[in-house]
């Protein structure tokens, strides 16, 4: 039996225990539970599946790696936006265990310039106004950890949190848990499958009042990575998120990425992400008549499709 079941057995009782005062709260106060119950939880099971501390010593250990990306976009003249994005990755690796964080995001800001001209034609002085704002945002986190029992199969816990307010989601926090299979792992090629259950609470920034923004779903994810040349790298990670109370409520996650090493420590990476949601977050539009009067607000779907393209600066150690 794994050295880590002790530790399962007590943490596991803890974030029950955890999870029933939440839910005793809330229902004493008439309130809903918190969304950060669900991460909390997940994050008492993550750490369940790291190896025993005592045990740590004799196993073959990696340490910790850490890669980062920094990508950034600035125009200037008759209009001027800015665009940053940066993300992390560290993983610590032993013998059978594996932990995996991940934090990043993208932020613009847009300047509009309005030039007008007061005065006569042959006499006039130029007078001009700036407006600055946001007007893309995404942010996200992870953490993961595998435990392997064989030297295809795992079992892996993950919860995630994202933020994208142009989407309409204030936050979302997706817990899973699952097995992975692993059907290649030579030198230059890896492919695997994962199979899980998801836990997930959600806030929209326009509440949809028939969605209570909570339910158990299911996970299908594929991790596909190819070393094309000595320096250079492809991958494509699929995930696919379905609603288990609704089955038309499908989303879907693809990432790829290529990656070209300079040296040891840099190199430069292209990516894109690919978001699907077939029920998207819903929208406030300003309703307005024929002649032009405001007569009130509707709500719409927003668009089903997002996709983010980045080029950054890699930087491993």
């Amino acid at each position: 039996m794994p050295e880590s079941v002790p530790g399962v057995a007590f943490l596991s009782a803890l974030a029950w225990k955890m999870n029933g005062d939440e839910r005793l709260k809330a229902t004493a106060t008439g309130r809903r539970a918190r969304p950060e119950q669900g991460v909390r939880v997940a994050l008492v099971a993550v750490l369940a599946l790291a190896p025993v501390p005592g045990r740590v010593a004799a196993q073959e250990e990696e340490g910790w790696k850490n890669s980062s990306e920094l990508s950034f976009v600035r125009t200037g003249g008759n209009a001027a936006s800015s665009t940053l994005g940066i993300s992390t990755t560290v993983t610590r690796s032993w013998a059978r265990t594996e932990l995996k964080i991940e934090a990043g995001g993208i932020r613009t800001r847009t300047t509009r310039f309005e030039r007008i001209a007061v005065g006569t034609e042959s006499d006039f002085r130029i007078e001009e106004e700036s407006d600055s704002e946001v007007s893309a945002e995404n942010y996200r986190a992870r953490i993961r950890a595998d435990r392997r029992f064989s030297e295809r199969t795992s079992v892996f816990v993950q919860s995630g949190w994202i933020r994208n307010t142009f989407s309409g989601i204030r936050h979302r926090v997706v817990n899973v848990a699952g097995v992975s299979t692993r059907w290649l792992a030579r030198e230059r090629q890896r492919l695997g499958t994962g199979y899980g259950i998801t836990h997930t609470v959600e806030r929209a920034v326009v509440p949809d009042p028939e969605d209570t923004g909570r339910f158990l779903g299911l996970r299908l994810s594929t991790d596909y990575w190819l070393q094309v040349t000595g320096n250079t790298e492809w991958s494509s990670n699929l995930v696919v998120d379905g609603n288990g109370n609704d089955r038309s409520d499908l989303r879907a996650d693809w990432v790829n990425s290529l990656s070209v090493a300079m040296n040891e420590h840099l190199g430069l990476k292209t990516s894109l992400r690919t978001t699907f949601d077939n029920q998207p977050a819903l929208a406030r539009l300003t309703l307005r008549s024929p002649g032009g009067d405001e007569s009130g607000t509707v709500l719409v779907r927003r668009e089903k499709l997002d996709r983010v393209f980045t080029v950054a600066l890699v930087v491993s150690f």
